[in-house]
């Protein structure tokens, strides 16, 4: 089968690979559609990140819609024929965290696309728990969306946002619109967006943000001039800069929560007096646990519509040039790209 391999940085190779084969609890899956993530992103552009020179090379990808054409021994919860998506990660099972139910911190846990080959093929293997089932009202295309939905909605929770709130997304990128959607189905009465990208500004106002708010502008003072000198109640990193969690925790109100999004791939320094005297909180959000029930049931019943967070559809032979090469040279006209499998 075809698949598209990660070698080493802006070393990407679209080849054949042996068509695997499910084990135990496994599920095979046709894949129609695979979505590029900021993580698939990072690591062609500047890898290795995530990924383990050793596990080179790899399957990329791990948001994906498509149908099941195999079962492994003591699957049952799906069928040959369902309509599927799922979620990246992979987990043990038996950590302290686990045992919990808070399987996005598990002490061993491995990732589709970043341990193990991922959805950027023509078929893919998977655990059983890391599949959904997708209803006919959810096509393809948004099947794609869950995995990102379902960071969003986790990180909603974390900020125990509740109706009324005010929030601030500092970020345009995939995950910060999906938060977008996510604070919106809260309930919150105004969401406004820290923006560097004016074409995604403008999607953020049509995807029912309150105001976008130019970055390279002073957020703070708009902020505190918007909300009567407070500040927001939550607000939410998204982008994985030291300067930008600064600006998110100078953002929120005394009382306030900042929660953090972004993946981090240096350190920062931070004065924490404002957080000691406003008695702010700073959480972090780590992917998601289940969320991706929730994901799809809002979708089927529109209560989010993230649609217009795709930008095209190519086909996954053309990835490269089309799609990673796109969405590094021009972020003002792309955001989400989908792969159309062979």
């Amino acid at each position: 089968m075809k698949a598209l391999r990660w070698y080493a940085r802006k070393d990407i190779c679209y080849t054949d690979v042996l068509e695997p084969v499910p084990g135990r609890e496994e599920v095979k899956v046709k894949i129609n559609l695979s979505g590029i993530c900021g993580t698939d992103l990072r690591e062609y552009s500047s890898g290795p990140c995530m990924i383990t020179p050793d596990k080179a090379p790899i399957t990329l990808g791990h948001e994906f819609a498509g149908r099941v054409v195999d079962l492994g021994e003591g699957v049952t919860d799906f069928k040959v024929g369902d309509r599927v998506t799922g979620l990246g990660y992979r987990i043990c099972g038996e950590c302290y965290f686990c045992k919990r139910m808070k399987y996005n911190i598990c002490y061993h846990q491995g990732f589709s696309g970043l341990t193990v080959d991922g959805s950027m093929a023509e078929y893919m293997v998977a655990p059983d728990y890391s599949y959904f089932k997708l209803p006919d009202s959810v096509d393809d295309e948004l099947g794609t969306l869950v995995e990102p939905l379902s960071v969003a909605i986790h990180a909603v929770k974390q900020g125990n946002v509740q109706a009324g709130d005010t929030v601030v997304i500092v970020g345009d990128g995939t995950i910060g619109l999906s938060i977008l959607l996510a604070a919106r189905a809260a309930g919150v009465s105004k969401v406004y967006l820290v923006s560097k990208h004016e074409k995604r500004a403008k999607k953020a106002l049509e995807m029912g943000a309150t105001m976008a708010i130019n970055s390279y502008s002073n957020p703070v003072k708009e902020i505190r001039g918007l909300t009567a000198g407070l500040g927001a109640d939550v607000t939410f990193e998204c982008v994985g800069n030291p300067d930008t969690a600064r600006l998110a925790v100078d953002l929120a109100r005394r009382d306030g929560v900042t929660v953090m999004v972004g993946v981090f791939e240096k350190a920062g320094m931070f004065h924490f007096a404002d957080v000691v005297f406003g008695e702010k909180k700073i959480i972090g959000s780590s992917i998601y646990i289940r969320e991706a029930e929730a994901a799809i049931a809002m979708m089927a019943d529109k209560r989010i519509q993230p649609a217009g967070l795709i930008t095209s559809i190519i086909p996954l032979k053309d990835a490269v040039g089309q799609g990673f090469e796109q969405l590094l040279n021009d972020k003002e006209n792309n955001l989400k790209i989908l792969l159309q499998s062979p």
